[in-house]
């Protein structure tokens, strides 16, 4: 279930932004046993100019390159020494940047402990989306999340969830817990990978924010990074490769100005699912403009161009505004400061874009006649459960009465109805809305399930 929830995990910090990705680490099914590696010679330290620790293999008693700044540096500033280690092949779940690390035994940290609510079921039927925990070939107990009810019928298509024929969306209220972080402006990178963000001229950045001038035209920030359904939780995958992503939201914290006189002056935050692209257009100030949400879908024949306007919505000036425009199970979202103020369904049409690997810049925020600054850009991607399995892939899979189907949020590494099939309620033990342990100081990830 991560990356919400986590088993047995290390926590390996980035060399290229210092974030900490939790990393899965197997066990014996039976034993809960960690399997480590075999003996390495290991250099273990922490890189001088950024900070961050690291652990890597050790090319015998020789200079080596730092994994966070590429300095060269001698043995003597580091721990050299043997011991069993397990190798793992880490992805930033933030930046993205790939690298290798060292896990021992006492860098492996106990799982989540869950509250389960027990008494939730025995009045009421679960609901879609639940986190449910219940028990599979009287063996052992799973938490899974809730997606088919009985007498339905499931499809998994290109990451969605389809019931009875129609992709299911889920609501804004269930959406919020789902999305999942893979980028923050705020978060300080080191250079080991090319940026996330091309801009153009009259835009500056320091210190994870933009401040731009863009009185005389308009100019825009682009987010270039690919974005796939990659966890940073899994060294492995059990089923297919990576695939692209196209349900994502950008959450953009930002201020303007602009001279009164001027007509055309607004914010738009675009997001490319090609063929389409999705631009939502906000006026500053009570101008002549109209706020619009804008879908423009090209084929090599042919652009279709639809627009939609949004009542009176704006942009004051001088005042920090919170913008949010999340395309998700083919509806578009739009929120300011934390309000939902216009919801679309795409056309049928739609249901096809963003497929194949978006090329260039996917996400950008573009200014026209005015100033101001852009405090923070944060990019979230919704889940994407894949085909791999032996039931829901490639062909419709119906449920009986009185049974249910499950899915686990980490969809590409996860055991659940995809292999199993349905199960009956009778299987149901309850619901799961609290994780417990860890809650310390310096390990708190305590909260409610979502």
């Amino acid at each position: 279930m991560a990356p919400y929830l986590h088993g047995l995990n290390a926590q390996i910090s980035c060399p290229n932004c210092a974030t900490n990705t939790p990393v899965g680490i197997s066990s014996d099914s039976l034993t809960n046993k960690v399997r480590m590696g075999e003996k390495y010679r290991l250099l273990e330290g922490t890189c001088s100019k950024t900070g961050t620790p690291f652990k890597i293999r050790a090319a015998g008693n020789k200079d080596f390159i730092c994994p966070g700044c590429k300095d060269t540096r001698s043995v003597s500033t580091v721990t050299l020494r043997t011991a069993v280690a397990l190798p793992l092949q880490v992805t930033c779940r933030l930046c993205t940047f790939p690298y290798e690390t060292l896990v021992e035994l006492g860098d492996v940290l106990g799982g989540n402990k869950i509250l389960v609510d027990k008494f939730e079921y025995d009045l009421d039927n679960p609901n879609r989306w639940d986190v449910i925990v219940f028990r599979f070939n009287s063996q052992r107990n799973y938490i899974k999340r809730l997606v088919g009810l009985p007498g339905e019928t499931v499809e998994i298509k290109h990451g969605d969830v389809w019931i009875n024929g129609k992709i299911e969306v889920k609501p804004p209220k269930v959406q919020a817990g789902l999305w999942i972080p893979i980028h923050d402006s705020r978060v300080e990178e080191y250079g080991l990978i090319p940026s996330a963000w091309e801009q153009t001229p009259n835009w500056k950045r320091s210190e994870g924010e933009w401040t731009f001038n863009e009185l005389e035209g308009t100019g825009e920030i682009s987010y270039v990074r690919p974005i796939d359904n990659f966890y940073g939780y899994n060294a492995s995958y059990r089923g297919s490769p990576p695939a692209p992503i196209r349900d994502l939201k950008m959450e953009v914290q930002l201020r303007v100005s602009t001279d009164s006189s001027v007509n055309k002056a607004a914010i738009t935050l675009e997001i490319e699912s090609s063929p389409s692209i999705y631009r939502w257009r906000i006026p500053i100030s009570k101008s002549s403009e109209k706020c619009t949400l804008t879908i423009n879908s090209s084929t090599e024949n042919k652009t279709d161009i639809t627009e939609e306007e949004i009542e009176g919505l704006f942009l004051s000036q001088d005042e920090q505004t919170k913008l949010e425009i999340a395309v998700v199970d083919r509806q578009i979202r739009l929120y300011k400061d934390g309000s939902l103020v216009f919801e679309h369904a795409l056309a049928e049409s739609e249901y096809d874009s963003g497929i194949s690997s978006p090329k260039g810049q996917p996400l950008r925020i573009r200014a026209t006649k005015c100033g101001g600054y852009v405090e923070s850009v944060r990019i979230f991607r919704d889940l994407h459960w894949t085909k791999n399995g032996n039931y829901a892939t490639t062909e419709e899979f119906k449920l009986d009465e009185d049974r249910y189907f499950v899915l686990g949020d980490n969809s590409p590494s996860s055991l659940d109805s995809r292999y199993w099939g349905s199960f009956s309620r009778t299987n149901l033990l309850g619901k799961g809305f609290l994780i417990f342990w860890p809650a310390l100081p310096w390990r708190n990830e305590s909260g409610f399930i979502q």
